[in-house]
């Protein structure tokens, strides 16, 4: 059996996300989050009330069930 180093190389998969899935309902106020795990996406949002969150760049209100997922950045 030949030993073909292009074959034979470790590729280990992706480690992993570095946002945490939460309900928005579950986070404490004044969290930082975004809707979105994507890094291209930098809308972030600032949990302000049970019901509110606001647009950190706009500061703008918006209303949020507390079954919305949200993604945090660990």
């Amino acid at each position: 059996m030949a030993n073909n180093p292009i074959q034979d190389r470790y590729q280990p998969g992706a480690i992993g996300s570095e946002f945490e899935k939460h309900d928005f309902g579950e986070v404490n106020e004044g969290e930082i989050f975004r809707f979105n795990a994507d890094d291209k996406d930098q809308s972030l949002y600032r949990k302000e009330n049970e019901t509110q969150a606001m647009d950190v760049k706009t500061r703008i209100l918006h209303v949020i069930q507390s079954n919305t997922k949200i993604y945090i950045k660990i």
